[in-house]
């Protein structure tokens, strides 16, 4: 799958450069991660003469959940259960590189030939780092 964005059509100098710091902050985290529940990273080029990003995905040919229900009706409970478990499986590896996603929904919830679930779309995801005692702590002067 590749995903050609344009960066800063119509945009100002600040918002184009907002913009690509956002989009180089969901690549560092798509590069980082290499799970059977994640979508994929390949590669990304940018063209800067069109002033367009090319993302290269793994590409999952079944569509969202939220298309999939759309099409089909309710999952069975059966269905519900693999889905979620796999769902899970695949945020508890996000969390343990210390990632949240932040945008979890139907649409962000891809489904592959085969029927594994699989997660896309970290724009609004955060990395974070553990809490220590003096995280809270704040000097008096």
């Amino acid at each position: 799958k590749v995903l050609p964005l344009e960066v800063g059509n119509g945009l100002n100098t600040e918002e184009q450069r907002a913009h690509l710091q956002s989009l180089e902050h969901e690549l560092s985290l798509y590069r980082r991660f290499q799970h059977r529940h994640i979508v994929g990273y390949i590669a990304a080029h940018m063209d800067f003469k069109t002033n367009t990003m090319y993302i290269f995905l793994e590409y999952v040919p079944g569509g969202s959940i939220a298309s999939m229900l759309d099409r089909f009706g309710a999952f069975s409970e059966e269905l519900c259960r693999k889905y979620t478990r796999e769902l899970l499986m695949g945020l508890e590896y996000l969390h343990g590189c210390k990632v949240i996603h932040r945008d979890l929904k139907g649409g962000n919830v891809l489904v592959t030939r085969n029927g594994r679930v699989k997660l896309a779309d970290f724009g609004a995801s955060k990395a974070y780092h553990e809490a220590t005692i003096t995280d809270g702590m704040k000097s008096i002067r």
